[in-house]
């Protein structure tokens, strides 16, 4: 898993880097031209979320024998900031996404809410309908990182811990961008998040895998304020 968000980091990382030698503001490729600019984009939503996390709990078993429940935070409505960089070349989009969120929610099975966070790094590749109009409607994919972590989630013996559930995502993304002027736009977005818990740990266990994955959908809308140089 960190072996896969290394290399996700790094060819996003590449990506950048290789965009001003690709896309200079003179930039030609065939009979059009190719006009460069990069962005910053903070706003806020909320996700709504079903799957595997709000029906079952976890039972491990680790290496040396030792058995715990995992609870896992339903996480079935929550608010999140959504913050992204990224750079348009022409009507593509690429881009780094960041959600992080903290709040109390109820552990599935267990009559008890404890403080909960998630967050989720990934990149973004989308292609803007109506180019370079004011109006533009943006279609893409993504790819996501995701950790989720609850206090008191996971009991050994009589002893309880703090859990936290590692996956991977993909992504559907639709928006629209509404230009104020050339710098400043409002977009509205729905993302939709296909995650696959594969790894959890505790203080006891360790990292341990899960066998079958964990599977969650999120489903996040946001509005947002782009600011475009």
């Amino acid at each position: 898993m960190k072996k896969i968000f290394q290399f996700a980091t790094i060819a996003l990382i590449a990506i950048f880097c290789a965009v001003p030698s690709m896309a200079s503001d003179d930039f030609e490729y065939g009979d059009g031209y190719w006009p460069k600019s990069y962005f910053l984009s903070v706003g806020m939503g909320a996700t709504y979320t079903r799957g595997d996390l709000n029906e079952h709990r976890v039972s491990l078993t680790d290496s040396a024998g030792n058995k715990s429940k995992v609870y896992p935070p339903s996480m079935s409505f929550f608010a999140t900031p959504d913050l992204t960089i990224g750079v348009n070349i022409r009507s593509f989009t690429l881009d780094f996404n960041f959600q992080y969120w903290k709040s109390s929610q109820e552990l599935t099975k267990l009559d008890e809410s404890e403080e909960t966070k998630i967050w989720r790094a990934g990149f973004e590749f989308s292609y803007n309908l109506f180019w370079p109009e004011d109006f533009q409607v943006g279609l893409g994919i993504g790819y996501s990182y995701t950790s989720l972590t609850a206090k008191n989630s996971a009991i050994h013996k009589d002893r309880k811990e703090q859990s936290n559930f590692m996956g991977s995502g993909a992504a559907f993304i639709a928006n629209v961008r509404y230009y104020l002027n050339d710098y400043v736009a409002i977009v509205p977005a729905v993302k939709v998040y296909e995650n696959w818990f594969m790894d959890v740990n505790t203080s006891q266990s360790g990292t341990c895998d899960l066998d079958p994955f964990i599977w969650q959908t999120y489903i996040l809308t946001s509005l947002s304020l782009l600011i475009q140089f």
